[in-house]
């Protein structure tokens, strides 16, 4: 086989990724407390985006494979210094990580709810906004809509947080 393009390797390093993530989520999905063993219940969404996940990221690498075998017209393959990372705010990128991170890390202790409207002021932050309005009106609003679409229309699990529980405050948002 003939050396990997540029562009190959960053799509099988996005497929890598995707694969990581995905068997993640579907891990933690699994976690969720199934409510009595039906095919559509709490699990169902969360599952379905982890497998998505992993199914776009290997159909990522399968489109690239079969281009690079068939070979693409040069003018069409961007250049190594026009694709992937090349120009990326690597600062910002890895705000964001860690805006995810952080999120991930929170809901055990401040539960969904909190953890949302915190996650959601870090990333406007990591995206520059210094604005005080957007700062406090966007994560406010964003919190409400995430928790009425996945725990009120979804019917998703929302667990307490194990520091601060909000279960009162979720449920009069959620509906349920």
């Amino acid at each position: 086989m003939a050396e990997m393009t540029y562009r190959t390797k960053v799509e099988l390093g996005v497929t890598v990724a995707c694969l990581v993530i995905g068997g993640f989520l579907t891990y933690e999905a699994l976690q969720i407390p199934a409510e009595h063993e039906e095919l559509i219940g709490s699990r169902t969404v969360p599952l379905f985006i982890a497998v998505l996940i992993m199914a776009l990221g290997v159909l990522i690498s399968v489109v690239t494979m079969f281009e690079e075998k068939n070979g693409e017209d040069e003018d069409e393959i961007p250049a190594e210094d026009e694709y992937g990372f090349a120009d990326s705010d690597v600062v910002r990128v890895f705000q964001v990580i860690g805006c995810g991170i952080a999120y991930i890390a929170m809901f055990w202790a401040f539960g969904y709810l909190i953890s949302t409207l915190i996650a959601l002021f870090l990333m406007l932050l990591a995206f520059g906004n210094r604005r005080w309005r957007p700062l406090i009106l966007m994560p406010l609003i964003g919190t409400v809509v995430y928790e009425f679409v996945f725990m009120g229309l979804m019917g998703l699990y929302d667990p307490a947080g194990a520091l601060v529980d909000l279960s009162a405050l979720s449920s009069l948002i959620s509906g349920n």
